[in-house]
C-alpha cells in the first residue's frame, strides 16, 4: 500500500451490547444500560438471543477507553497510518450517543452533550496516544440500526454537535458520517462544524457506483466517499475507475463465507 502512495487506517470498536459470549471466549457483555438488542445474534453456524448486558461502571470506562488507546498504539507501531474510531451503526459508542440504548443518569447519559461525551473521551484518549491526524471518527446519526433508534432530529444534531464541538479542536484527520442521504441538511451542518476533512458513506442498502462517487464529490462539504463491495470484487478498483475499466460483479453471497472465493480471489483486469 504504502509503496503505491496509499495510506492504511484500521477501524477500532468495541461491540457493546452487540457482541454475545458465544462469540467473544465468554466475556462479560458490556454497554451504557442493561437492555439488550432484540433479536438473534449470530454465534458461528446458529442464532441466539442477544444477551442482556450489564450497565458500565466508571472502571469499565476508564478499561474501554484504555483498551482503545492500546488498539490504536499497537495498530501505528505496526506500520499502519492511523485508527478511525467506531461510534455508529449500533456498536458500543454509538450506544452511548442514542437515547434508545443509553438510559443512564450520571454523567454519561440523559441531556445530548452528556450521551456525547464517552465518545468524545475514546476519541481524546488515542488522539493524545498517536496524534490527532492520525485519528478519524466514524458516526451514523440517525441510521436507526441493532436497536439503536434516534428519531428526534433536534436531539440528533444536538447529541452529534455536542461530540462534533467537543473533538474538533483536537484537529483530527476526518470524520466519517454514515448517512442513506449524505446531501442532507445534517451531514452539511456536522461537516461544517467539524471544519476538517469529511468522508461520506450511504450505508449498506446501496451499491455506490463511480457515478455516484463523482456525483457526491461535486459536493462542497464532501472530500471523499467510502466504496465497499466495489473494491471486494476489485482489488484494482482505483486504477480500473481512473481508466473507465469493466468491473468484477461483487458476489454477495459469498462476503461472508470461509475461503478465498468471491473474496480474495477476484481478478486483476488484463494490463
Amino acid at each position: 500500500m504504502h509503496e503505491r502512495g496509499g495510506a492504511i487506517v484500521v477501524q477500532i470498536k468495541h461491540g457493546g451490547r452487540a457482541a454475545h459470549p458465544a462469540i467473544n471466549g465468554g466475556h462479560e457483555i458490556l454497554a451504557p444500560s442493561a437492555i439488550a438488542i432484540q433479536g438473534d445474534a449470530h454465534a458461528g453456524a446458529e442464532k441466539v438471543p442477544f444477551a442482556i448486558p450489564r450497565a458500565m461502571t466508571g472502571d469499565h470506562l476508564r478499561t474501554v477507553v484504555a483498551e482503545h488507546v492500546t488498539a490504536a498504539r499497537r495498530a501505528v507501531d505496526a506500520g499502519l497510518d492511523g485508527v478511525e474510531i467506531h461510534s455508529a451503526n449500533g456498536y458500543l459508542l454509538h450506544q452511548f450517543l442514542a437515547p434508545s440504548s443509553n438510559h443512564r443518569s450520571d454523567g454519561y447519559g440523559g441531556i445530548p452533550v452528556n450521551r456525547a461525551r464517552f465518545a468524545a473521551e475514546v476519541v481524546e484518549a488515542v488522539a493524545a496516544e498517536i496524534g490527532g491526524d492520525r485519528v478519524g471518527i466514524r458516526i451514523s446519526p440517525a441510521h436507526n440500526i441493532q436497536d439503536v433508534f434516534e428519531s428526534d432530529a433536534a436531539d440528533v444534531l444536538a447529541t452529534y454537535g455536542a461530540l462534533i464541538d467537543r473533538v474538533r479542536p483536537i484537529g483530527l484527520a476526518y470524520l466519517s458520517i454514515v448517512h442513506a442521504d449524505p446531501a442532507n441538511g445534517l451531514v452539511q451542518e456536522l461537516g461544517s462544524r467539524f471544519g476538517g476533512k469529511v468522508i461520506v458513506n450511504t450505508g449498506f442498502s446501496s451499491q455506490t457506483s463511480r457515478e455516484d462517487a463523482e456525483s457526491l464529490l461535486q459536493l462542497p462539504h464532501i472530500d471523499a466517499v467510502v466504496v465497499g463491495r466495489a473494491l471486494i470484487a476489485n482489488p484494482d478498483l482505483v486504477e480500473r475507475w481512473r481508466v473507465g475499466h469493466p468491473e468484477n460483479k461483487p458476489r454477495p453471497e459469498l462476503f461472508y463465507a470461509f475461503n478465498a472465493e468471491g473474496y480474495t480471489d477476484c481478478p486483476f483486469m488484463d494490463r
